[in-house]
């Protein structure tokens, strides 16, 4: 198998008026087809987010509290300098990311009992939400996931982080959707994404909710070694 690096862009203009370009950098697997999809934690694919900015000088790095990291542009400079010196400064933009992720973990003192409830309450929302929209599920398991939230797999079995009982209800039928809809679309393309909007309005609303707060029951002292 070969792995095809791809580097997608695409622009948009801020309230104030500026242009934005949104850079992000995919990996495509060729010679087999999918065996499984899964919803990773949001820290591993934090975007890169370039904004040109006519009073800059020069060239400004900035990771904000949900990892994204923002690059400013003096009106003068090219995209390719910009990522040439991002990439030059990885080391730093690693450091400052690592510092965000190491928010305080929230702890849970009757972790068995939560994990009870999950066994008890993921299983039949993820059924009934399968029912409402005409899936088949083969089999779902609630389990201790250490970097991601769910996953799917192409025989549709359904894996689901039992943190989920911690998130609000919105955010934990939005990780539901999202793999109830690899059943249609084994990835990530734009046509898996329709059909994730299209089910789930509120679905841009949870992703930054787990970008910025999801985070926070995974890592941190409690969780020290564990991810």
């Amino acid at each position: 198998m070969q792995a095809d690096l791809t580097r997608l862009s695409f622009s948009e203009v801020d309230r104030s008026g500026r242009k934005i370009t949104r850079v992000t950098q995919t990996a495509q697997i060729t010679g087999a087809a999918p065996t499984s999809m899964q919803l990773d934690l949001p820290f591993r694919v934090a975007p890169t987010v370039l904004v040109r900015h006519q009073w800059a000088r020069r060239y400004i790095l900035r990771v904000l509290d949900d990892g994204t990291l923002r690059v400013t542009l003096p009106r003068w400079g090219s995209k390719r300098e910009a990522l040439a010196f991002v990439e030059q400064s990885r080391p730093w933009i690693e450091r400052q990311r690592a510092a965000r992720q190491a928010r305080p973990a929230v702890v849970h003192p009757d972790e068995p009992g939560l994990r009870r409830r999950a066994l008890r309450e993921l299983p039949p929302a993820l059924t009934a939400l399968a029912a409402a929209h005409d899936i088949s599920v083969t089999r779902i398991s609630v389990r201790n996931q250490r970097s991601r939230w769910g996953a799917c797999s192409a025989a549709g079995a359904i894996t689901l982080n039992w943190r989920l009982i911690l998130v609000p209800e919105y955010v934990r039928e939005y990780v539901m959707l999202h793999e109830l809809m690899h059943r249609r679309e084994l990835n990530h393309s734009a046509r898996f994404w329709r059909h994730v909007q299209a089910v789930c309005p509120r679905h841009r609303e949870a992703r930054q909710w787990l970008l910025t707060e999801g985070q926070r029951l995974f890592t941190g002292p409690a969780a020290s070694g564990e991810c």
